[in-house]
């Protein structure tokens, strides 16, 4: 080989310098790739095809009688923003046909999607434009991105046009505003921008615009922003105190603002570029294509699943992704892939149990944008005893002298004495090992991933996070692609083999068990080993029944519309727990059932299971 290598060198040098030039750049494209953080190449549709935030647009106005207030909704107008199919600098482009009303504009969500965080961060955008603006622009001023809270001259970095004629191209990047203080203006000779005066595009013509910064809101006067034009540099703002400020939830990444012509390969990026890394994404406009295979598009398995297809799906799924199905940690825990999908989440009015508790399930759909594992168990006894004898951790409930728990006659109260160790089941029971752990609070199941995370990774365990899985990841696992009450069907279960529940063994056990119970008789009047049950098509068990399970997301009013889930609640809630348990109605245990307790809430019927959040 090393002969052959110096033959090549020797007899065809411009072969070799071709092939180490392609072999650097294809380097170069896969730390790119791993550097982006939000990707929308306009192909099929205006939503983003890869990112770590919200994918869907969603469009702000200004409001209609409070001057400096906005009106924010969800989605966009389908007949101004079109997709022009093959018309793109690679594949389709986004097309704005006209002007919204009332200063509209769209955005994606900076949440997620741009490594903004208070104390230091870089980015860059890079977008390309076909327009005339001279002759297409309606509006004195057109911004094709602007990535703001507030607006553009506070907390504001963006390239537009300006109202010259011909118009100018600017970047600027405007810090956030001091309450009570006035912030540069546009005109002022020392204002934070970059200008290319007399700009002669013309619509016919494809032009890349990229906007790479660093060291913004470090609180020091070392900010750079440099805006380069179809690969070259064209000028920096530097040297000065940069400080977006921004409240991340509430922070848009507007695109096509009162813009005509065509807008293609939008992408962000977690770190400045280099110029190199400006001049390969130039010359290869659709370098950033690999990135949709991290999101299905166009629906490549039809929610819901019909029986079997799902475990079809995630073999398919696994040989696409290159990741394994499943693998077992040093702690002897097993986890599943999850594949990345849409689904419908929640339930309809008329599904039996609807909104038990008061808990809103509002039906609405959810992408979940990447994979993740799960347990394909709750987190037993076993494995939590190793975790408390190598920490010497104390649970919420020894702290807190005990736990709730029922009695023979389902009164429900704080039972002292009663622990992890000591689940306080009001008749016989053995604990064994392989039982579900109860009697663990969220901080407790928090504080066991922690730990989980500093053992060494066993063979085929895949790099990625260790934490309790968010809610809309818990309902997607727990459906497996159903669209009903119970992801084996919509019909109550009776055979025994799918759900621990309240049933007749628990009745035997108590015969003034006051609450109804389920017909069949499956041995197990309190939590059953775990796995005693009936895996779902994704390969997990107790899923539903047996007991509750803590998520990360605190319990929160679902939205109104489509969504990417983020993980989110209400701050001001405890946090969500999903499932049923041993103790509970059919009701109680369906797949969209919600309830929620306090992070150092602990009881008999509560527990948690383990996700492992992939990195991007």
């Amino acid at each position: 080989m090393l002969r052959l290598l110096l033959l090549v060198l020797l007899l065809a040098p411009a072969l070799a310098a071709d092939l180490i030039f392609r072999t650097l750049d294809d380097d170069m494209a896969a730390q790119l790739q791993r550097a982006a953080t939000f990707y929308a190449s306009f192909d099929e549709s205006v939503r983003g095809d890869f990112g770590g935030g919200g994918l869907e647009p969603g469009t702000r106005y200004n409001h209609e009688t409070e001057k400096g207030q906005f009106v924010f909704e969800k989605g966009i107008d389908g007949k101004v923003f079109r997709i022009a199919r093959d018309k793109g600098v690679a594949g389709g482009a986004l097309e704005p046909t006209d002007v919204l009303p009332k200063n509209g504009r769209i955005f994606f969500p900076v949440k997620g999607n741009l490594a903004f965080k208070k104390g230091g961060w870089g980015g860059a955008v890079s977008v390309w434009c076909k327009t005339d603006p001279n002759a297409l622009l309606k509006t004195k001023f057109c911004d094709p991105v602007q990535i703001t809270e507030k607006g553009a001259n506070d907390g504001g970095l963006w390239f537009d046009f300006n109202d010259a004629m011909p118009r100018d191209l600017r970047h600027g990047v405007f810090p956030a505003v001091p309450k009570g203080e006035k912030g540069a203006k546009e005109d002022d000779p020392d204002a934070p921008l970059v200008r290319v005066p007399k700009v002669d595009w013309k619509a016919d013509a494809w032009h890349h615009v990229v906007l790479s910064w660093k060291n913004f809101d470090t609180g020091k006067a070392d900010a750079v922003s440099s805006l380069y034009i179809d690969g070259k540099r064209i000028g920096q703002v530097k040297d000065r105190a940069i400080a977006m400020d921004w409240d991340v939830e509430k922070a848009g990444v507007y695109v096509a603002i009162n813009y005509l012509g065509l807008l293609d390969e939008l992408a962000l990026f977690d770190r400045a570029l280099t110029e190199a890394e400006v001049g390969l994404l130039h010359r290869r406009p659709g370098l950033l294509s690999p990135l949709k295979k991290e999101l299905p598009r166009g629906d490549p398995m039809p929610f819901p699943f019909k029986p079997g297809e799902g475990a079809v799906f995630l073999r398919e799924y696994t040989d696409h992704a290159g990741l394994p199905l499943a693998f077992t940690n040093r702690v002897g825990m097993t986890f599943r892939l999850i594949p990345p999908g849409t689904f419908v989440m929640g339930s309809p009015k008329d599904e039996p149990g609807h909104g038990t508790g008061g808990f809103d399930e509002t039906a609405h759909a959810v992408t979940i944008p990447r994979p993740f594992y799960l347990a394909t168990t709750e987190t037993t006894v076993g494995q939590f005893r190793r975790f408390v004898e190598a920490t010497r951790y104390v649970t919420d409930g020894e702290k807190n002298g005990g736990g709730h728990a029922h009695d023979a006659k389902a009164e429900w109260k704080h039972r002292p004495g009663v622990s992890w160790r000591k689940p306080g089941y009001a008749g016989p029971f053995e604990l064994t090992d392989n039982h579900p752990v109860v009697q663990v609070s969220h901080a407790d199941g928090t504080a066991f991933c922690r730990w989980l995370a500093e053992q060494p990774r066993a063979d085929g365990e895949p790099r990625g996070t260790y934490g309790l899985p968010r809610e809309a990841q818990w309902e997607w696992a727990c459906r497996a692609g159903s669209e009903h009450r119970f992801w084996w069907g919509p019909d109550e279960d009776a055979t025994g083999k799918v759900a621990n529940v309240g049933d007749r063994a628990l009745k035997r056990t108590h015969p003034d068990w006051p609450r109804t119970v389920m017909a069949m008789d499956d041995g197990h009047a309190f939590a059953a080993p775990v796995a005693s049950y009936q895996a779902n098509a994704f390969g997990l068990h107790d899923m539903l029944g047996n007991v509750w399970e803590f998520c990360s997301t605190r319990y929160g009013p679902y939205p109104k519309g489509p969504t990417v889930d983020d993980g989110e609640g209400d701050p001001t809630r405890g946090f969500a727990v999903r499932g049923g348990g041993w103790s509970n109605v059919v009701a109680d245990a369906r797949c969209a059932t919600r309830n929620a307790d306090p992070p150092h809430f602990c009881h008999s019927n509560l527990g948690f299971r383990v996700a492992l959040q992939l990195p991007r």
